[in-house]
């Protein structure tokens, strides 16, 4: 059984919309409420459920106890980093859909023709490697604050004192800490107005949404 919050607060996952946007964690729930609120009117908005899939290790038993809720659903959006390989990344969420039998689509950013139809996303579009935290970086381009981040990210790797594995989400937390009211998490930042979402950094991921809320 999916289960949302804990301890006494845990309540069983409701399906409440007929259009469900899947991701891989709170904060990214947070970070597509901003977006969508952002881009979309009120009544779009309402179109579609997030819900918080859990990451790789969570997410094929998490699709099964949405797929035992979700009997009148239209339509499924999935959203992943691509971490290290973005078709590693599609494959593998396309399989787990296929296990729990769901119809996946046959590319990035495209939907299956299948009821419910399901669409996939992997971040940042579907080729390079990266997270969601990639968008957030291509945004802030070319702004004051995102080349003193740069410049500060640099001089770490030249001090040999980076740990961190993924640039773009190094980035995205150094940004952050640059805001008025610094925060830990891209989402948190999202929901204060932080990332540009008017940049085409974003634009394929809006239409990704929309063509969900359409089907």
């Amino acid at each position: 059984m999916m289960t949302t919050g804990a301890g006494h607060g845990e309540r069983k996952l409701k399906i409440k919309k007929q259009h469900l946007l899947l991701v891989e964690g709170r904060d990214e729930v947070n970070l597509f409420k901003a977006l969508m609120r952002y881009r979309f009117d009120e009544d779009r908005q309402l179109d579609i459920q997030i819900i918080d899939a859990g990451g790789r290790d969570r997410f094929q038993n998490n699709l099964r106890a949405i797929l035992a809720e979700a009997q009148n659903v239209r339509a499924i959006g999935a959203i992943r980093d691509a971490d290290e390989n973005a078709n590693d990344a599609f494959r593998s969420i396309c399989n787990h859909l296929r296990s729990v039998g769901y119809e996946p689509p046959t590319a990035h950013g495209e939907f299956s023709n299948a009821e419910p139809t399901v669409g996939v996303f992997i971040a940042p579009d579907g080729r390079a490697p990266g997270a969601i935290e990639t968008l957030c970086k291509r945004s802030q381009e070319g702004d004051a604050v995102s080349g003193c981040v740069e410049d500060y990210v640099n001089c770490l790797h030249e001090c040999e004192a980076i740990r961190s594995g993924n640039p773009d989400k190094t980035f995205a937390h150094a940004y952050l800490a640059a805001t008025e009211n610094p925060l830990a998490r891209v989402g948190e930042g999202a929901l204060q107005g932080v990332w540009d979402f008017d940049s085409d950094a974003f634009a394929d991921l809006t239409a990704f949404l929309n063509r969900l809320r359409s089907a």
